[in-house]
């Protein structure tokens, strides 16, 4: 009987923990699109629901006079960035907040925005620590539940 208990709970352990998957409740997903002198940046959630009146910072390359930039996004979820072309740099363009946050970094020199080097943050992928947290806590539990049923069958068993 101990050998059968033994593989009910190394089954469920192996369930939980050897075929994990990424939870994506509400992710923003940032996508853009190369104007001529700008670029349109359109933020949605993975429901495909418009990030509407997000908040966005524009943030001006290091080193240069320029502040941060605020403005939101319309009903589309759309946000036009139009840098200043003689400010050389890496521009970062953050939408949103929160649990729901993106951000773009945005190459830019006076020949204008290099698309092909546009790199993405994103804020709300799922966090492996939290996950590893949570699946010690079902080891935890299933190896309780184990012993639990342990003790009652021979408790019974007397």
């Amino acid at each position: 009987m101990k050998v059968k208990q033994f593989f009910v709970v190394l089954l469920v352990l192996i369930s939980l923990l050897g075929f994990p998957s990424q939870a994506l409740a509400h992710g923003v997903e940032t996508n853009y699109h190369l104007k001529i002198n700008s670029l349109e940046i359109q933020s949605v959630f993975s429901t495909g629901e418009a990030f509407q009146d997000a908040p966005v910072i524009v943030h001006p390359p290091a080193g240069s006079d320029y502040a941060p930039i605020a403005g939101r996004t319309n009903e589309q979820g759309m946000f036009v960035f139009e840098p200043d072309y003689s400010v050389s740099g890496e521009w970062e363009v953050e939408i949103g907040e929160d649990s729901h946050w993106d951000m773009l970094v945005i190459p830019v020199s006076d020949r204008g925005i290099d698309v092909e080097a546009i790199s993405q943050i994103h804020e709300d992928h799922p966090h492996h620590h939290h996950y590893l947290a949570s699946q010690i806590i079902v080891v935890v539990l299933a190896i309780g539940c184990g012993i639990g049923s342990q003790f009652i069958s021979h408790k019974f068993k007397n």
